[in-house]
């Protein structure tokens, strides 16, 4: 039960990471898994390869923590096959209702973060400020076009993990600005395998590196850590913005949208700021 428990909030974070803007780190972070996670990442290294191949298969496996591993990405692969097309579908038809949901989910994460964390370090809040700086630079400037073919499908997939485990910045999003997130949607979509495989080990070579940096942010300067990231999940906020301008893709007023559907887009927000306050309580009870 547990496991299967994993495998549902790898495929919410699977689900959060195909829409640009939102963040999988977020939902790991919300739903209490994230540190576990990092973690677990962080202890595939060489000293478990030396176990693996001296015949210390169970060890090296309870070490990195393996079927905990296996529940997540499971979870984000058939998320990622199951609703890729649902996804689209929502953000074209349903585009105010479907980011008002996000929304709402990204910025009570953050107070909840926030609020969960008290500190009263001016150096915490300086943080904040920053990633909230930090994470409105990288949602809103071009990064550039990478090489065309399996090199530049391998070294997005480097870059986007990278921010795929940062709660606040989409990896989805800095996809599209290195102009490979359709390419990819496309490869899911038709099954083309040999891109999938290439952007995924890509996304391993990143993910190794990136995730013991995390670990030892998490492990040292937790606090901080934490205050950092709900910056950056604050800093993206004007990207998931549900009402946009029809021409220029601008953020809008709901009176100047042509279909603001105000009162259902406030309710998807508010429900969504309920759910992950359930789920922060249900953590903190699961703590204690």
């Amino acid at each position: 039960m547990n496991h299967l428990i994993i495998y549902l909030k790898g495929m919410l974070m699977g689900i959060s990471d195909l829409v640009p803007g939102v963040s999988g780190g977020t939902i790991a972070l919300i739903t209490g898994i994230y540190q576990r996670l990092i973690n677990s990442i962080a202890a595939v290294n060489f000293d478990n390869l030396k176990l693996l191949f001296s015949g210390q298969i169970k060890t090296a496996w309870q070490q990195v923590n393996g079927w905990f591993l296996v529940a997540v990405f499971a979870g984000i692969l058939s998320a990622i096959f199951l609703f890729a097309n649902l996804i689209t579908y929502l953000l074209e038809s349903h585009a105010v209702l479907t980011w008002s949901f996000f929304f709402g989910l990204i910025f009570v994460s953050a107070i909840m973060l926030i609020f969960s964390n008290k500190s009263l370090m001016w150096f915490n809040w300086l943080m904040l400020l920053l990633g909230i700086a930090l994470g409105y630079f990288l949602s809103s400037q071009s990064i550039g076009v990478l090489p065309d073919g399996y090199s530049g499908i391998f070294l997005a997939g480097m870059i986007a993990i990278s921010a795929m485990i940062l709660p606040g910045i989409s990896g989805s999003l800095i996809l599209i600005l290195l102009d490979k997130y359709q390419v990819l949607i496309t490869a899911v979509e038709d099954r083309e395998w040999l891109t999938l495989f290439i952007f995924a080990g890509g996304c391993a070579i990143g993910l190794m590196a990136f995730s013991r940096l995390l670990k030892w942010l998490l492990a040292q300067h937790y606090i901080t850590t934490i205050y950092t990231l709900a910056g950056l999940m604050l800093g993206t906020l004007f990207k998931v913005w549900p009402w946009k301008n029809a021409t220029t893709g601008h953020n809008a007023s709901p009176l100047d949208h042509p279909e603001p559907q105000l009162f259902t887009a406030i309710a998807l927000i508010l429900l969504a700021g309920v759910l992950v306050w359930l789920l922060f309580h249900m953590n903190n009870k699961k703590n204690m």
